[in-house]
């Protein structure tokens, strides 16, 4: 049985380190995207597109008239701080890494924890007594 626990804990570990590792990809790949102008280009191009007709039937054309303007607002914003968040990396990709050391450490926690749960009821099933 703490073999099961060990086992499964090794699973939940290797699930938890490669979720940590896209996340710390991600947040950089989309930082450095966003500080570049590729972004901004990329929005703006999606802003000039034409909405398909049967977007009209189901939203009030008005209403999507003004969710453009207010993303073409906050990109014009953002032009100046985009720039600055390519420093950001710098600063959370080792926080994704710092919780991820912490996910381990509650995780090993747990795991330890199980292992000598098991082996308390065990020897307690063997004896047979209960103690509390």
């Amino acid at each position: 049985m703490r073999s099961i626990v060990w086992i499964v804990w090794a699973l939940v570990a290797a699930f938890w380190t490669l979720g940590a590792w896209v996340l710390a990809e991600l947040v950089q790949w989309s930082v450095q995207t966003m500080a570049s102008a590729e972004a901004a280009r990329a929005a703006g191009a999606v802003l000039q597109a034409p909405l398909p007709p049967w977007v009209g039937v189901w939203i009030d054309p008005v209403w999507l008239e003004l969710v453009r303007s207010q993303v073409q607002w906050l990109l014009e914003a953002g032009q100046a701080i985009l720039p600055a968040a390519g420093a950001l990396v710098g600063w959370i990709v080792p926080l994704v890494w710092v919780g991820w050391g912490l996910g381990m450490l509650t995780l090993l926690a747990l795991a330890i924890g199980a292992h000598w749960l098991i082996g308390r009821l065990s020897r307690s099933s063997l004896s047979g007594t209960t103690t509390i």
